[in-house]
């Protein structure tokens, strides 16, 4: 996937989660960059890696939607989440 794919996903509406999305959405992230979580916060949001990253590190079409279902979101080119 490229980067330009992996954003228009961000585009569509997130869906319906059960437990802590942000949790949830941190360890798929993990999968493709090892070692790497919450990069910064502000009021009730958190930032995670770059899209860059991400894609980088083989991101699936699958897991990308996935994120965007637990209502993670494109930043500043960085991935983020409201808790």
């Amino acid at each position: 996937m490229d980067k330009n794919e992996f954003i228009r996903i961000f585009d569509g509406d997130s869906g319906e989660w059960d437990g802590d999305n942000a949790l949830q959405g941190l360890k798929i992230i993990e999968k493709y960059v090892p070692g790497r979580g919450i990069e910064g916060a502000e009021h009730e949001i958190i930032y995670s890696v770059t899209v860059d990253q991400l894609v980088e590190g083989g991101i699936t079409k699958e897991d990308a939607e996935e994120l965007r279902r637990l209502n993670w979101m494109v930043e500043y080119g960085a991935m983020a989440c409201f808790v």
